[in-house]
């Protein structure tokens, strides 16, 4: 998905290919205002932080930036003491 504040991030300066990967992340907050949420009480949420990330990449970064993602995430995992894996 194409998140605007990526692309703002993104837009900002012309890249090259030799600058590339390019990486950013977010942390958005989304609310939800309609009269249905406010009718629903706890079964539906009004606000939430959404963390967001993005890579600009070429393809043939694309096998590494995967494992990179991968071994963070495996990594806050482990710090918190919940395998990813079986």
């Amino acid at each position: 998905m194409n998140c605007p504040g990526g692309m703002l991030v993104y837009e900002r300066r012309l890249w090259s290919y030799r600058d590339l990967p390019c990486r950013s992340g977010e942390l958005g907050w989304c609310t939800d205002t309609k009269r249905a949420a406010r009718c629903n009480g706890l079964m539906r949420v009004r606000c939430f932080t959404q963390d967001d990330a993005h890579i600009f990449m070429t393809p043939d970064q694309i096998r590494d930036e995967i494992k990179g993602v991968y071994h963070l995430i495996d990594g806050i995992y482990t710090q918190l003491w919940l395998p990813l894996h079986g």
